[in-house]
């Protein structure tokens, strides 16, 4: 698997859970541990290249551990 392979994996395994959770984007720029919709938007689709503290969030956004979102 090479980079871009991972992020897209990683991206779609987080749209997986945050759909899962019955939330949508919009959802995930609202309240503690806002996730800005563009940022998501290019996380899910594998075009950005996310960072710790964006995983920190995400997982305390969608109340999963970090590993649940990296876990491809």
């Amino acid at each position: 698997m090479d980079f871009e392979e991972f992020l897209l994996k990683v991206g779609k395994n987080i749209q997986k859970v945050r759909k899962d959770k019955g939330l949508t984007q919009e959802n995930m720029d609202e309240g503690d541990y806002a996730v800005p919709v563009r940022t998501l938007q290019d996380i899910e689709a594998g075009r950005a290249n996310f960072t710790a503290n964006s995983i920190f969030k995400l997982s305390k956004r969608l109340k999963v551990k970090p590993r649940d979102l990296l876990d491809i």
